[in-house]
């Protein structure tokens, strides 16, 4: 339970963060940040552990960089894995089209005409939003990403990575793009799905551009045809975003073994709780608040922060809000309580 002191200063610092949000949706995002002086970024070093967020745990809310930066300090956090929606979206980019809702169909069930129509129809509305979307890279300059991670360090934020999500089509003259936007907000590189085409295509980009590929894992070690890590280890700028609530939560192994084997090659992780692995997907390998699940996040974090000393040894724990949001409550409510929790963790 919170004493009064601590209770007395969240509420503070909701009511300043709300004066903050007031503030953003007035002026522009540079204009409310660049007359102050640059925040160092402590306030959740926790023990060496460098406690932070990926901002798709806000996804439900609006994404604008405005909105995400006061979501980060409404959460008490100092560090980012940034999707590039809201990168790009800052940059300028287009915005897109309401595509509809997705066209389902139940299992062993074809598509209707009429359904068969709207889905040829989205497919070209996408098309044509890609190709949009392309020629604006094309031509955006590198300075707005620039002013945006400015703006973040001096609230006190670090973007550490960039979610572009290169893949094995991406153009050569996209992935020029890419590493040129991580250049451009000085992060490590750009985090994308794992997988063998995406490495050998996006590889020699992050390489020539001194930047990594960074590769997150969803369920893939689980999989008999999986190779693991040992797969991607000749690609020199590849690295890793090892998600420990993936892995757990489908293997239903510690994550520390992965680790501890790794570590030179990850550079950061997802933190999360999950149910462990089993046939029945209504239940088994779910997302779940912390402390309800099997993956043993407390151990995880333990040894993170035993090992935050060691020279080159991955210390960003990035928190992954993907649960069910409760009813009357929103993310950034839900972000603080899985903030809180991870801090006890840490210093538990």
């Amino acid at each position: 339970m919170e004493n009064k002191k601590s209770i007395i200063n969240r509420r503070g610092f909701l009511q300043t963060t709300a004066m903050t949000a007031g503030a953003l949706a007035i002026a522009p995002l540079h204009s409310a940040c660049t007359t102050a002086a640059p925040v160092e970024v402590n306030r959740s070093n926790i023990d060496g552990v460098k406690l932070g967020a990926i901002t798709y745990s806000w996804r439900q809310m609006p994404s604008d960089a405005g909105n995400v930066m006061l979501y980060t300090l409404s959460s008490g956090l100092g560090y980012l894995e940034m999707m590039g929606d809201v990168a790009e979206s800052y940059a300028g980019r287009p915005p897109a089209p309401n595509f509809g809702p997705q066209i389902r169909v139940a299992p062993g069930q074809e598509l209707t005409p009429e359904q068969q129509r709207e889905r040829e129809i989205q497919m070209e509305l996408r098309q044509a939003y890609n190709e949009e979307v392309r020629a604006w890279r094309r031509t955006v300059p590198m300075a707005k990403f620039e002013e945006l991670a400015k703006l973040y360090k001096m609230a006190g934020i670090e973007i550490h990575t960039v979610k572009l999500n290169p893949n094995a089509n991406t153009s050569d003259e996209e992935l020029d793009y890419m590493f040129n936007v991580c250049k451009a907000m000085g992060v490590m590189g750009t985090t994308t799905e794992i997988g063998l085409a995406t490495a050998e295509r996006v590889a020699p980009f992050a390489a020539k551009h001194g930047k990594f590929l960074i590769l997150h894992n969803h369920a893939q070690f689980a999989q008999p045809d999986f190779e693991g890590y040992d797969a991607y280890l000749k690609y020199d700028n590849v690295r890793f975003n090892f998600d420990m609530g993936h892995y757990a939560g489908s293997t239903g192994r510690n994550p520390i073994e992965i680790v501890e084997k790794y570590h030179e090659r990850i550079v950061s992780f997802h933190i999360k709780d999950k149910t462990g692995p089993g046939p029945d997907r209504e239940v088994n390998d779910r997302t779940v608040a912390f402390g309800q699940g099997v993956t043993p996040v407390k151990e995880f974090l333990q040894y993170i922060k035993s090992n935050a000393n060691r020279p080159g040894f991955p210390v960003y724990c990035d928190i992954e809000l993907e649960y069910p949001i409760p009813e009357n409550s929103n993310p950034v409510i839900e972000s603080i309580k899985c903030v809180d929790w991870v801090k006890n963790a840490i210093l538990g």
